[in-house]
């Protein structure tokens, strides 16, 4: 925490007779300057050494010392200040992934610690920036879903580096001791294959983002794992991993996505059947697929990840899906933080498991 921090830098400076009594403390101006830190958490700081008596505001002339050990009250533990602050930044989040992430976080969080979330659109720049003002804010812990796995913000691995309670989400960052939260992607990404598979189908493509993080990778090693313990060839031509739209931030367009899904289903007819690395994408698969005239299930076969409740909605073309537990890779990345709180040097990665949904889009083979 930036403002305890600044707190017993200055505390420490009283003590050894830097500021003496009567001396005047920097300003808040020259204190943020010196400590690189926002006013707000230089206010914090000066808000505890006015607890401890340590120092009181003078009228046209500033903050001086009024003693060199705490006279009115030392700080009290950390448990007794009041709600934990805790800043959480995401890509991004709709009702096929992110909502329920977040209501986990609510709902762990509970009436004693405050959360303030910010999302980044995927812009690396913006994500920096949205953590470094989380921590000027104060926050006591960080929950982050980064926009890539190959990409850690400075930001981020500044305060790694400290031992600041950082929590990743749903991405991996190898070599990096940084506590994580995510899903069993590969075992999902090996269920939704074998699940086709077990329906008879041969030839089975998988079709991704253009986006690197390790999520996409994991269900795409569980769609390989698939294929080996099968002992089934693994058809590389039946991979597309190029669609743009679905990435944050991305300029690429809808259309041009289903057109470029268009030509690879129509350049490969022994496909009949696909997993689908998103929701999104699998929308689009089955719209390229209408537009050439194959149905679905009924000539090819998808399997995605993730799909939005629509509880209300009866008629709603319900996919085959891998559900992911969302509402728990929030609560549980909530958990991660307060545990860190406690004990800085803790780091600990949670993986939780996923479930095989069926729905309207996979059925057996033709013939």
């Amino acid at each position: 925490m930036l403002y305890k921090r600044v707190y017993e830098s200055l505390r420490e400076a009283i003590t050894q007779g830097t500021y003496a009594v009567g001396d005047r403390l920097p300003s808040e101006a020259e204190l943020s300057k010196q400590f690189e830190v926002s006013a707000i958490t230089v206010k914090r700081a000066l808000e505890l050494l006015r607890t401890d008596g340590m120092i009181m505001r003078r009228p046209r002339i500033g903050t001086v010392v009024t003693s060199t050990s705490p006279t009115v009250a030392r700080v009290p533990p950390e448990s007794d200040r009041g709600p934990t602050l805790i800043g959480c930044v995401l890509t991004s989040f709709d009702d096929t992934f992110g909502n329920k992430i977040i209501e986990g976080i609510l709902a762990a969080a509970g009436a004693d610690t405050h959360v303030i979330i910010k999302r980044s659109g995927g812009d690396l720049e913006a994500e920096d920036a949205c953590i470094r003002a989380l921590v000027d804010a104060g926050v006591d812990g960080l929950i982050l879903l980064p926009s890539s796995s190959e990409y850690i913000p400075p930001a981020a691995l500044e305060l790694v580096t400290k031992k600041f309670p950082v929590v990743i989400l749903d991405r991996l960052f190898d070599g990096i001791p940084v506590s994580a939260v995510c899903s069993d992607n590969s075992a999902g990404g090996r269920a939704a294959t074998e699940h086709l598979l077990e329906l008879g189908h041969q030839t089975i493509g998988f079709v991704s983002s253009a986006s690197h993080v390790s999520s996409s990778d994991d269900r795409r090693n569980g769609y390989i794992h698939a294929h080996a313990t099968h002992h089934l060839p693994l058809e590389n031509r039946a991979e597309l991993r190029t669609i743009g739209s679905t990435v944050p931030g991305s300029s690429e367009t809808l259309e041009h996505d289903i057109e470029r899904l268009v030509e690879f289903v129509t350049q490969h007819p022994d496909i009949t059947g696909y997993v689908a690395a998103e929701y999104n994408i699998a929308l689009m698969l089955r719209e390229a697929c209408d537009r050439i005239g194959l149905d679905v299930p009924t000539d090819v076969s998808i399997v995605c990840f993730d799909h939005p409740d629509a509880a209300f909605d009866n008629r709603i073309f319900r996919y085959t899906h891998i559900r992911q537990a969302q509402h728990g890779l929030g609560a549980t990345s909530i958990e991660s933080v307060r545990r860190q709180i406690a004990a800085p040097h803790s780091v600990e990665k949670a993986v939780l498991p996923v479930e095989l949904v069926l729905g309207s889009s996979s059925a057996a083979p033709r013939g």
